[in-house]
């Protein structure tokens, strides 16, 4: 099996806004102009979990339909042993070398492909940017940088396609925010944002 190489970026190439603690909203200008930074490369993933100096690009999107925000749980077996059985409001994962040359096509290629492969989605125009996310105060935190997409969707049928997404359902922000302590820590401080 070949190793992954995923999108990233040094982390004193990226603009210190971005780097604030928790979600920071963005403009569509301000997302181009990160996935068309000349800084980028693709890294093989081995290396990139492990080094801080790196920051992995992730699409992370948040599915809401009339029922309320779509979540589930990681399972035992997810490739992201520090996230295991910790729940989740965003779906989405790495950009791959495969998904093409580095640029904007290249992280919606990416950003799509995910989300077939995870909630079988395919692409929409209900898809709207909402910024980055940032949590430098745990270890997986601190190799990520996420790109907050909310998904509208109109029916709760959204359901896993892979085996590591268990547990699936909407629920409303109210009863995620009740049981906030289940969920890792983007979703977290993405919580209040959708609270609004």
């Amino acid at each position: 099996m070949t190793k992954a190489n995923i999108l990233v970026i040094a982390r004193n190439h990226i603009p210190e806004q971005l780097l604030k603690h928790g979600f920071n909203p963005a403009s569509e200008s301000m997302v181009k102009a990160m996935l068309e930074n000349p800084q980028l490369f693709f890294m093989d993933r081995d290396l990139a979990e492990n080094d801080p100096n790196y920051k992995q690009l992730i699409p992370y999107v948040v599915f809401q339909s009339p029922k309320g925000f779509f979540n589930y749980q990681r399972g035992k077996a997810s490739s992201e042993t520090r996230l295991r059985l910790l729940r989740s409001l965003g779906v989405g994962g790495h950009i791959e070398k495969e998904d093409g040359d580095i640029g904007q096509s290249s992280y919606l290629k990416g950003l799509w492909r995910e989300l077939n492969e995870e909630v079988g989605v395919g692409p929409s125009n209900n898809i709207k940017l909402l910024g980055f996310i940032n949590d430098d105060s745990n270890d997986v935190g601190k190799v990520h940088l996420g790109i907050v997409h909310l998904y509208q969707i109109e029916t709760s049928d959204l359901e896993s396609k892979e085996l590591n997404l268990t547990d699936c359902k909407f629920s409303s922000i109210q009863d995620i925010k009740t049981n906030e302590e289940s969920f890792e820590t983007w979703s977290r401080l993405m919580m209040p944002y959708l609270d609004q």
